[in-house]
């Protein structure tokens, strides 16, 4: 358990709030601004005294009464006192905390779960605060996709104390595949964020058969329906939007995303539904968490469609999930001691750098890639700091090779790495050593992230479109081509198209025939039967719309 430190009069220092010290000291009314400067001053100074631990439970306590001043008394005195008690659940609830969160309605609907049930609320608070930060805020249309009427589907949330009650109900009557008490804040909003009615809900844990493992299978359990699609109804044409419905009908892949992600979550299983476009259109399928750090993100994600990079939204805020936030439940070195330590040093890093102190912001972030040198925050933090003290361009280069490595494993915080280090590269000049980073990483992923490899490849081909020289650009393009050789469908439908439109914007009609020569090319040897026709395709489109410029 973390040492603490205290600065208030109703706490003895170096010991932890329990409950009745956090009761005395809400019984005390104190002025909650001048408690969580107290605390932050605390953090800052045992900090720099290196009791990191310390130092980072002040900083929590800091920032949970900053969030209590913003709740406008919405908060019970029950859930402030809980809250305030139990440092473990203190410390992730502080830390999931947005800026998008109504800090009010959230605070109100934790305070009438705990009403409705103190002692369930002790055990699930997890889930309580899951709900609370969930159904802060409606759902947008558009969620949990955009292909059904709003009439089929509404878009709202349940009571959220209902809720609450449902979930604890069906876990302790054995209807879930994992123990919900045992999921974190960031499982457990995959778990309650659902528009599916109480009735869906029970039909999926009464009438679908499945295991943590055999979820995959209840993707391809909805058959698909290819007369829809041919007749581009992609819209749900059925007449309600029920899962039997959905089973009974069959649809499209939306339909089997939806399908599978709510039955999952029916089950206690955290899951949500991926969507993404490509050249060859729209795609959605399912990612559900096989474990605490162990999730299945590829249910129903096409070999053919593997080039798309997935989008979904965080239901807490309701914008795109970031990488860090879906990466961060699949990596579970993230519960390890040294990455506790990492994440302490890293908050301080950005608490200095908001404060404008580079030197100790750089500080702090090198000792936290030092802990764990996993953590991607703490190299943002370091570079922002250096970036602000005008570092020379040859340390933030050092910065930036440290950082790649320590995420070989992880293709998609390297890229994001790699595409800041090789926009200063071209800033500076070193447009070759920037070609280097971008062909080492698409050489990396081209097998298993091709969605990666193909956006490098366009990056490349888009900046020898911008500078017009057609020479360079099919040379660019069979080098660029070569490493998805023996992949034709994923290299044509995720560098080909998307390059030729490019170059059609620009008018450069030419160029897009010598680009199908090169494809010709590279693929003769191609067994992939739609090949031919695909590429007889483009090609009749590009001289159609050769004819249409020179009339």
């Amino acid at each position: 358990m973390l040492s603490a430190f205290c600065v208030c009069g109703a706490q003895e220092a170096g010991t932890q709030f329990n409950t009745e010290s956090a009761e005395a000291f809400f019984a005390a009314s104190p002025n909650l601004a001048q408690e969580e400067k107290k605390y932050l001053d605390s953090a800052e100074s045992e900090y720099l005294k290196d009791s990191p631990e310390t130092a980072a439970y002040a900083m929590c306590v800091s920032k949970y009464l900053s969030a209590l001043g913003a709740a406008k008394d919405k908060a019970s005195p029950a859930v402030k006192v809980k809250i305030l008690s139990s440092p473990v659940f203190l410390k992730e609830f502080v830390s999931t905390l947005s800026p998008k969160d109504n800090i009010p309605v959230m605070f109100d609907i934790l305070s009438k779960i705990e009403k409705s049930s103190p002692e369930k609320f002790d055990k699930y608070i997890n889930l309580a605060a899951a709900i609370a930060i969930v159904f802060d805020a409606p759902p947008p249309e558009s969620w949990p996709h955009g292909q059904v009427d709003t009439k089929l589907l509404p878009r709202v949330f349940p009571d959220p104390v209902k809720a609450f009650s449902d979930i604890v109900s069906a876990r302790e009557r054995g209807k879930f595949l994992m123990p919900t008490e045992k999921l974190s804040i960031e499982e457990a909003k995959y778990v309650v964020a659902s528009v599916a009615t109480d009735e869906d809900k029970q039909w999926a844990q009464k009438s679908v058969s499945v295991n943590i493992p055999n979820i995959v299978k209840l993707y391809s359990s909805i058959q698909y329906d290819h007369a829809r699609l041919n007749a581009k109804q992609y819209d749900w044409n059925g007449p309600d939007y029920r899962l039997k419905t959905i089973k009974a009908r069959g649809g499209i892949c939306v339909d089997q995303a939806y399908f599978t992600a709510e039955c999952a979550k029916a089950r206690g299983v955290p899951a949500f539904v991926f969507s993404g476009a490509g050249s060859d259109g729209f795609h959605a399928w399912t990612a559900y968490m096989l474990r605490p750090g162990m999730w299945n993100f590829n249910v129903g994600r096409y070999e053919g469609a593997r080039f798309v990079t997935g989008d979904t939204l965080d239901p807490q805020t309701w914008e795109k999930a970031t990488d860090h936030n879906l990466n961060a439940m699949r990596e579970g070195f993230r519960n390890g001691a040294k990455y506790a330590l990492s994440e302490i040093h890293a908050g301080f890093a950005k608490y200095f750098l908001s404060k404008g102190d580079a030197a100790k912001a750089e500080a702090a972030a090198r000792k936290s890639v030092a802990a764990d040198p996993r953590n991607a925050d703490a190299w943002q933090t370091m570079v922002a700091a250096m970036k602000k003290s005008e570092k020379p361009a040859k340390e933030l280069a050092k910065v930036y090779e440290a950082a790649i490595k320590s995420f070989s494993k992880y293709p998609d915080i390297d890229a994001e790495f790699r595409r800041e280090y090789m926009a200063m590269l071209v800033e500076s000049g070193n447009a070759a050593a920037a070609r280097k980073l971008s062909t080492s990483i698409i050489l990396k992923t081209k097998s298993q992230r091709p969605d990666i490899a193909m956006e490098f490849a366009r990056r490349e081909l888009e900046s020898d479109i911008a500078d017009g020289s057609a020479d360079k650009i099919i040379s660019s393009y069979k080098r660029l081509l070569a490493p998805f050789k023996n992949d034709s469908a994923i290299a044509t439908q995720g560098l080909t198209v998307p390059i030729l439109n490019s170059l059609l914007k620009s008018g450069n009609v030419d160029c897009c025939r010598e680009i199908m020569k090169a494809t010709r090319q590279m693929f003769k040897g191609a067994k992939d039967a739609s090949l031919k026709t695909s590429l007889d395709s483009l090609d009749q489109q590009i001289q159609n719309i050769a004819d249409k410029k020179s009339n």
